[in-house]
């Protein structure tokens, strides 16, 4: 209606629609009155500076500016991790590459990287746990202040976006050995001390960087430092599982740290309590579990059986000649069950493959030359694991390719020693942290964790020939061990005929007749006269003059 008579009325003579339009409407028209916001006092903003709401809001809005900052590529950097959310040949220089170091020169800087632990909830997030020890008797004898930052330090670092702070700052007044992630709680970080308590951090709480949680310093849970931390189980049922060097084992309940659920000895077969300094358990298992000692010994264990390991033979692994350090299940998910190797890692310089299923399936692999700290299996690929030393060398294997030695290896530790290693879920990154508070990431190739169909067969054809060769060795070792001790073999007859044997010295190559015959007979070799009773009836073997 109203744009009908707006084109009718120009029309009519004498009229002006526009002019008392126009005046019509500045006459209605009012200018609105300015509100004025009454000024708040300074009580009043340091109310609201301080209330919890402002704080969260403050926090996460600081990490979404440093990360747009600090970023360059298309990333989400609005997530928000307090939040609950539902074939081909490679060069060893490209197969690790160094991607970035994190290190913050308040909080880790100097400080000895004790555990390294990756978010399953949020991948791109790792847990590192520092140790600063502090001699107070060289400090006063030098007459310098005793530091005022705490000891035991928890630092939540984030792997997507390129910021050198931290994600989230943690602390708490003893030194630690051990961090883990909770697997079925985003926001839950515990650590193991060396004083035996166990603390819990949540990232939900803003501005709380002291343990909302620690665990009793009792007998009923442990009183020696606590190297090895894991949580196992499954959503509905799971449980944190701790060791102590005093041989004690405890489980938790995540949500209450004021009491374990249950606590046994670790006992070795002389009754005495195992040093445990590492543990590991198998992929999906909550009852078994494998541990290293200080004693050079690894000793399979259940948590729920008797603390002491079974008479089988092969629940006891003897082989290092000093302390195992590193200890590690096979963790990758195929065609073969894999669960039952592991590695472990010893001050003896070597790495060693063990089996829980089978005792004649082992290796030693020997091409480190000072401690080997730490070792951990490709979550990925079935053939490949990664061992740090003393002398700050990464080596990263490929049994599929060459069980003698790594087919990548790089000195990364610009002073001081490696300490712990962890790789990614997805088997793409890994991270090394050494002794000066450095955690360095690197990127893996993908030839090792885009696996070809055959990896998993080629593994499984490795491992047979690794137990054939230890039972022939063994064979040997036993054939000679009887020969030197003069111990019968068995009857039968047969002669062996062994030629060229000094050869190698340059002289004629004489024939050595052994000749087995009936129930005593007579072994001769140069001239010397051996008599055995009751030998096999075939024994070929060589001899070195």
């Amino acid at each position: 209606m109203t744009d009908d008579l707006a084109g009718i009325l120009p029309n009519i003579p004498g009229f002006n629609f526009t002019t008392k339009h126009k005046e019509e409407t500045e006459t209605v028209k009012e200018e609105p009155t300015p509100v004025r916001i009454p000024d708040l006092s300074e009580e009043e903003k340091n109310q609201i500076v301080a209330s919890q709401p402002f704080q969260t809001f403050f926090n996460y809005a600081a990490k979404v500016i440093e990360r747009a900052l600090a970023e360059a590529e298309n990333v989400d950097i609005f997530i928000d991790y307090a939040r609950d959310g539902h074939g081909e040949v490679v060069a060893s220089s490209d197969r690790l590459v160094l991607s970035r170091v994190f290190s913050d020169p308040k909080w880790s800087q100097n400080r000895a990287v004790t555990g390294i632990a990756f978010s399953e909830q949020h991948p791109e997030l790792v847990a590192v746990s520092y140790d600063c020890f502090i001699d107070i008797f060289i400090i006063l004898l030098q007459n310098k202040d005793i530091p005022s930052e705490p000891p035991g330090v928890v630092l939540i670092w984030n792997t997507k976006f390129k910021k050198d702070s931290p994600e989230y700052i943690f602390h708490c007044q003893s030194r630690l050995a051990s961090v883990a992630m909770a697997r079925f709680h985003a926001h839950l970080i515990m650590a193991g001390c060396y004083s035996g308590q166990i603390c819990m951090w949540d990232n939900r709480v803003a501005n709380k960087k002291t343990p909302i949680h620690k665990s009793p310093l009792s007998t009923s849970a442990h009183t020696h430092p606590v190297y090895a931390l894991e949580v196992i189980g499954t959503h509905n049922a799971h449980n944190l599982v701790s060791i102590s060097t005093d041989g004690k084992m405890c489980s938790w309940n995540v949500d209450n740290l004021t009491q374990p659920v249950d606590g046994k000895e670790l006992l070795s077969r002389q009754g005495k309590q195992i040093p445990c300094l590492c543990m590991s358990f198998p992929v999906a298992d909550m009852n078994n579990f494998v541990v290293g000692s200080e004693d050079g010994h690894a000793y399979a264990l259940s948590r729920h059986g008797t603390g002491q390991p079974s008479t089988q033979e092969h629940t006891f692994f003897d082989g290092h000649s000093a302390p195992v350090c590193g200890i590690a299940f096979h963790r990758a998910t195929g065609p073969v069950d894999l669960s039952h190797l592991f590695l472990t890692s010893s001050s003896d310089f070597t790495v060693k493959l063990w089996s829980t299923k089978d005792p004649k399936l082992r290796f030693s692999f020997e091409s480190h030359n000072d401690y080997v700290f730490d070792v951990a299996w490709s979550p990925v690929h079935p053939a490949v694991f990664t061992s740090i030393d003393a002398e700050g060398n990464l080596f990263l294997w490929n049994l599929n390719e060459d069980i003698e030695g790594p087919v990548a290896r790089m000195n990364i530790a610009q002073e001081g020693f490696l300490k712990k290693i962890a790789w990614a879920e997805n088997g793409q990154h890994l991270c090394v942290g050494d002794d000066q508070g450095n955690l360095q990431l690197f990127d893996v190739h993908e030839s090792m964790y885009v696996l070809r169909s055959e990896e998993w067969t080629r593994f499984a054809r490795v491992l047979a020939d690794m137990k054939q060769a230890n039972e022939e060795a063994d064979e040997m070792s036993e054939v000679m061990s009887r020969l030197s001790d003069g111990i019968g073999l068995g009857g039968g007859s047969t002669v062996a005929t062994l030629a060229g044997v000094r050869t190698l010295c340059g002289l004629s190559s004489p024939f050595i007749e052994i000749d087995f015959k009936g129930h005593n007979n007579n072994i001769l070799i140069f001239g010397f006269t051996i008599t055995f009773t009751h030998l096999s009836p075939v024994i070929v073997f060589a001899l070195a003059y």
